[in-house]
């Protein structure tokens, strides 16, 4: 899945603990190191490596994170993570380096040591690792003297070598440098470059090559362009949802479930007494009741998080909101899953976190899986976010797992958002590249073989962001192939019970 994003709270409020961040902090640490790798594999001769570490949740998903380090000058230059990824997701997002640059197993220790030595290497000329690095390195032990040191070469010859890209974004580094190393460093400009006088004092606009080769540096600007460029085609469909009026005051016939929701007492869990009163209750009847409560929680919420100034908001509502809809699979949950899908991406990363993906598309389903006209008005609808609309094409997907015999409507739909995506991805209307990537990983979880002419198709546009599941060729001979889900878990609906006792282990309280 898609990278999530961390919000700083303004006002020193405190963070949500469902946030990634705070599980980053928290939890990262007490899992079990998982598999590592580095891409490229010459990454010693080109001064650029991609290191990517994971951890094993409890469920069978990875923690990963990932480190773009400059081994020659500036450490740790960009981080990031992802807080609950799929074993699946994970294998294609490493098929990216295998078909591209290359990638490597090593070992943790290997790993742990290029990261902090990149970054110790880089102190000494007085840089910092990237802000990115928190949280991210929260995914790494800490650096002591329990892992057994490595020794690997920083630099070129000795010496800090700063290469300096096309856009100049490198240049305060040479004053960094310089303040902190004098001469003793050395450095490149892009040729065919001229520098200007503000980028360097009179006596500093000798090149200091030395032993540095042309093959030096093309490999170094090589492995920074490689890194980055991918990720900056593919920008995210501008947010311009109106928000309607949510209800001020919360009405409901059976009050006790409103009272259990919002109880911060149930922050973790709901007893499993009211769980049972809940759904002995007519399914309809108690899905109003949950979807009051939901569009009540908005409404007091969303305004504070969308700019910064939320008060402490001490229930889980929303979540508990989303685990009982699945269970009771009423058409009177829709209106508010979908309401909720209308949200900001850091609405739901301050009322889920990292549990998402886990809850939304199953209450999506057990709500809408009879009102496919529903779920399709949503996905036409422009302005909203990219990662909570992703969740829709998994309810459809599930819908083919759970009800089989349906598979034929299910393929039309997908094909009609195929060839809207084909229209509007250029324009980023009611997509983005970043949809469109998830999109197709549905699209191979359900061997649509079906649907090959309108991926082509999607992925003629040169807009598919090929970070998420892979380029057409890996997409299709995937379908082809016939693997399916590699997790046919991600679009069952879990037993509550099971649910919420794996919950409890990553779910604290705020203080």
């Amino acid at each position: 899945m898609a990278k999530k994003k961390s919000k700083n709270k303004s006002k020193g409020q405190k963070q949500p603990a469902l946030s990634p961040y705070r599980f980053m902090r928290e939890k990262a640490r007490t899992l079990p190191v998982g598999k590592c790798y580095i891409a490229p594999p010459d990454w010693q001769e080109s001064g650029m490596a991609h290191v990517i570490v994971t951890r094993m949740r409890p469920s069978g998903s990875l923690v990963m994170g990932s480190f773009l380090v400059d081994t020659f000058c500036l450490g740790v230059k960009d981080a990031g993570y992802h807080e609950n990824m799929t074993p699946y997701d994970f294998e294609q997002y490493l098929d990216n380096y295998k078909n591209g640059m290359g990638l490597e197993e090593i070992s943790y220790n290997e790993a742990h040591n290029i990261i902090y030595g990149a970054m110790a290497f880089a102190e000494e000329g007085g840089i910092k690792p990237s802000k990115e690095f928190d949280p991210a390195g929260y995914i790494l032990e800490e650096d002591t003297d329990d892992i057994p040191l490595i020794e690997y070469d920083f630099g070129k010859n000795g010496k800090h070598f700063l290469v300096v890209n096309p856009d100049r974004k490198e240049m305060p580094y040479y004053h960094t440098l310089k303040k902190n190393l004098g001469d003793d460093f050395e450095y490149v400009m892009p040729y065919g470059e001229d520098v200007d006088n503000e980028d360097f004092e009179e006596d500093d606009k000798e090149f200091p090559f030395s032993d540095i080769t042309l093959n030096d540096v093309k490999k170094a600007l090589d492995g920074m362009l490689k890194m980055k460029q991918e990720s900056d085609r593919y920008p995210d469909e501008k947010y311009t949802y109106q928000y309607p009026d949510y209800p001020q005051t919360l009405s409901v016939k059976n009050q006790f479930i409103a009272d259990e929701l919002l109880s911060p007492d149930n922050y973790s869990c709901l007893p499993r007494e009211v769980i049972d009163r809940i759904l002995a209750l007519p399914k309809d009847e108690a899905a109003q009741d949950i979807s009051n409560v939901i569009l009540y929680s908005i409404g007091k919420t969303y305004k504070g998080i969308n700019d910064d100034t939320i008060e402490s908001w001490n229930n889980s509502a929303i979540m508990h909101s989303l685990i009982l809809l699945a269970q009771l699979q009423s058409d009177k949950g829709l209106d508010a899953v979908l309401e909720i899908m209308r949200q900001t991406d850091e609405f739901a990363d301050y009322h889920l976190g990292d549990l998402t993906p886990e809850l939304l598309h199953p209450a999506l389903y057990a709500c809408g899986k009879d009102n496919i006209t529903a779920i399709e008005a949503y996905l036409n609808q422009p302005g909203l976010d990219s990662y909570l609309r992703s969740q829709a094409p998994d309810a459809l997907a599930m819908i083919i797992f759970n009800q089989p015999e349906r598979r034929g409507e299910i393929i039309n739909a997908f094909r009609r958002l195929l060839n809207n995506m084909t229209s509007n991805l250029p324009v980023q209307k009611a997509c983005d590249g970043t949809f469109a990537g998830f999109v197709m990983s549905n699209l191979m979880d359900i061997d649509a073989k079906e649907l090959i002419p309108e991926i082509k198709a999607t992925f003629a546009t040169d807009c598919v962001n090929k970070t998420i599941a892979g380029d057409c060729k890996n997409v299709i001979k995937d379908i082809e192939l016939g693997r399916g889900a590699i997790h046919n878990d991600k679009y069952q609906i879990p037993d509550i019970y099971e649910q919420y006792e794996s919950l409890k282990k990553f779910i604290t309280k705020p203080e």
